[in-house]
């Protein structure tokens, strides 16, 4: 399995997420423009820009830990009204149950659906869309875990034994390794299983019942309120962006990746297509770019194709501009970016 699949790239994740990272940045001292210039900024991220502003970050600290560093900090704020709103409820299963129907406001694509079996409750996202990033998937399951500490108060007295602290019972990732996983598991408590069928949290069912230190009934209707209209507000940006990229994946390697061909297909005008493109933030050019350079690193993982081969599935005509085009988005050649992870 290969990280930052095209389906999901296009797709938004929220905007509070950069308030955390540029949070981690400023206590450990480090420059990180990308983090600077939307220090300030609300607006939605794709997930491909959300991809590289983790690994900007990564770069810029020699901590191998970043995806745990920045799980252990997340709070109500960097998940904006849905992390209101859920410590605003009465129990965990119903913070769960509302974290369902408002996913969305967090970020598109991949659901969470709360399963019950064998005395424990779990969180399970769909595969529907492809990977993410180890990084990515590492804040998002563990930021999980330290939120529903908040949640609950990070100590809680329950019946069955003594005061200690939420943790999960199993951790599932389907990536065969995690980054800082001894660190990982010991945030998120519980046994970490790689290489599973799907990234999942399994609780004792238990906790579901536990109280919400925070619940405060007044809060919680008008929260919910603000979340049905901030879901039936949101524009559908990302799914727009997300279906003109896999058309994009599916003609590159057809030479037709035009924005004559894509409207045609789409049954739009070339002008509804760029119109609803830049409504979303991107514009065609540059979405066919990024597309290429996505499928250009998933290829280059494949020393089965040569580089040729990978030009042509891309859309070239030959090497030569493919050469080009890679060396000025990651500053390498093809060949030099394929040598050096292949070596690390």
């Amino acid at each position: 399995m290969r990280e930052r699949d095209p389906r999901l790239a296009g797709l938004s994740v929220a905007g509070d997420l950069m308030s955390l990272v540029s949070t981690f940045v400023a206590e450990r001292g480090l420059s990180v423009p990308v983090v600077e210039s939307r220090a300030q900024s609300a607006k939605r991220l794709t997930f491909d820009e959300w991809w590289h502003v983790l690994e900007q970050v990564q770069l810029s600290s020699s901590d191998d830990a970043i995806g745990v560093e920045l799980a252990r900090r997340v709070g109500p704020e960097h998940v904006g009204v849905i992390g209101y709103l859920t410590l605003s409820c009465k129990t965990v299963l119903e913070a769960f149950q509302h974290f369902e129907r408002f996913q969305k406001l967090l970020y598109e694509g991949p659901r969470a659906r709360l399963e019950l079996k064998d005395g424990l409750a779990g969180l399970i996202w769909d595969t529907g869309y492809g990977a993410s990033t180890r990084l990515s998937d590492q804040v998002i399951l563990a930021g999980f875990v330290t939120f529903l500490r908040r949640m609950t108060g990070q100590q809680v007295e329950v019946e069955w034994g003594e005061a200690e602290r939420v943790e999960a019972e199993r951790v599932e990732v389907w990536w065969h390794d995690v980054p800082a996983a001894q660190a990982f598991a010991e945030l998120t408590g519980g046994e970490l299983v790689t290489g599973a069928a799907a990234n999942a949290l399994w609780f004792d069912a238990r906790v579901l019942t536990m109280p919400l230190v925070s619940h405060d009934d007044n809060a919680f209707q008008q929260l919910q309120q603000n979340a049905t209209d901030a879901l039936a507000n949101m524009p559908d940006l990302g799914q727009f962006t997300a279906l003109v990229r896999q058309q994009i994946i599916e003609h590159l390697p057809l030479g037709t990746a035009s924005q004559t061909c894509i409207a045609q297909k789409l049954a739009m005008s070339e002008r509804t297509l760029l119109r609803k493109l830049r409504q979303s933030g991107v514009g065609f050019r540059d979405l066919v770019g990024d597309v290429r350079m996505d499928l250009a690193r998933m290829y280059l993982l494949d020393s089965h194709l040569t580089l040729s081969e990978i030009a042509l599935l891309l859309g070239y005509a030959e090497q030569a501009p493919f050469n080009r085009a890679f060396k000025k988005a990651t500053d390498k050649t093809p060949g030099q970016w394929r040598t050096e992870f292949m070596t690390t």
